[in-house]
């Protein structure tokens, strides 16, 4: 097939230095890193790889502000499947939807989450509703859009569960979380919903914060006849114990970009997870199931976890995870797949052939 592997370039929107010139050695840069931008980068780079020794023909569409440019691309060299990484334009996730939603507008095939359940995922508010409405276990939680009103609308859901998590309602990969996100009485909780909403212009999701262990499960394939049908990989496990005792075990945006800092060499992931029974592992990976079918989720896709008193409490779907590999460090989603049993290459060649039934492609 012809394959086209889109993604959002950071190199021309981002307002920070992404050194993507190959010579410099980041580990000799004094400051903190934001590795978030070199996420995508490697992610291209990886799938690229991947697909190298296939006989598919390959090629690389960056996409930036010129929504314009791409579609003169793509209508003057037509893939027959995109790849896609594209998870923003011009640095805004909240058009990730819109990009899927493009190529589903030109009849083009595209590997992951169609445009509806990527824009469902990231309306995080939205999604626990699912959750609540099929008794799935997620923590309580509601939307403060007026720091003034913050105890109302909802607030008596949470009033007695401090600690509580406070996080911008529409964004993704840990934008918007620190050490600060908890708050432990109503006096930080007001503070806190001020900071999110004149920082990322956006309502705030406050949730219990479940104390326990953070779980991430991958799924991939797709529901023919049941969700049974979705194969699970390995758990993994975010490992909290290099953290500094009085910093609070979370993903913060640190943990999971910011290169050099605490956070980010404090928190490790685990896979296989380890000490968790056999019956306690069956309901969360039966949970991720059930919840990559409800919401829509198409090929592969991850779902996380807080576990407190063997009861999976769902954190949120991210559909069309960082599939990035490197000989150094994988990422979660392609360790627990390495966990699994299947190569990178398998990895990826799978993903396309997930895609490729569900868009009724002969291979």
């Amino acid at each position: 097939m012809k394959i086209h592997i889109l993604f959002n370039d950071p190199v021309q929107y981002a307002t920070g230095t992404v050194y993507d010139d190959g010579k410099t050695d980041i580990d000799k840069i004094p400051e903190p890193i934001d590795m978030s931008e070199y996420g995508v980068l490697d992610e291209m780079k990886a799938v690229q790889r991947a697909l190298s020794t296939t006989a598919h023909q390959t090629k690389i569409v960056p996409v930036a502000l010129d929504v314009f440019k791409l579609i003169e691309e793509l209508r003057n060299d037509r893939p027959d499947l995109i790849f896609n990484l594209c998870e923003s334009l011009d640095g805004d996730p909240m058009q990730e939807m819109n990009i899927a939603s493009l190529y589903e507008i030109m009849k083009i095939p595209y590997t992951g989450s169609r445009a509806l359940t990527l824009g469902i995922a990231l309306n995080k508010s939205r999604v626990k509703e699912i959750l609540h409405y099929y008794n799935i276990p997620t923590a309580a939680h509601y939307i403060c859009d007026n720091p003034a009103k913050f105890k109302e609308n909802g607030y008596e859901k949470v009033k007695d569960k401090y600690p509580l998590i406070v996080k911008p309602s529409h964004e993704d990969a840990s934008i918007g979380i620190t050490n600060d996100s908890i708050v432990y009485d109503d006096e930080h909780l007001h503070k806190r919903i001020e900071y999110i909403m004149e920082n990322y212009k956006q309502p705030a999701l406050i949730e219990e914060f479940i104390d326990g262990r953070e779980i991430n499960v991958s799924v991939v394939g797709n529901v023919k006849t049941s969700y049974k049908d979705l194969i699970v990989f390995p758990i993994s496990e975010i490992d909290f114990t290099l953290l500094p005792s009085d910093y609070p075990k979370i993903v913060s945006y640190n943990s999971k970009w910011m290169y050099k800092t605490i956070e980010f060499e404090g928190t490790k992931a685990v896979c296989p997870a380890k000490n968790i029974s056999p019956e306690l592992e069956e309901k969360i990976k039966d949970t991720a199931r059930r919840v990559y079918a409800l919401l829509g989720a198409s090929d592969y896709a991850r779902v996380d976890f807080r576990v407190k008193d063997n009861t999976p409490y769902v954190l949120e779907l991210n559909p069309n995870p960082d599939i990035a590999s490197d000989v150094d460090e994988d990422t979660g989603f392609t360790r627990s797949g390495k966990a699994y049993g299947w190569t990178y290459e398998e990895l990826i060649q799978n993903i396309i052939g997930f895609a490729s039934e569900r868009w009724g492609i002969k291979i």
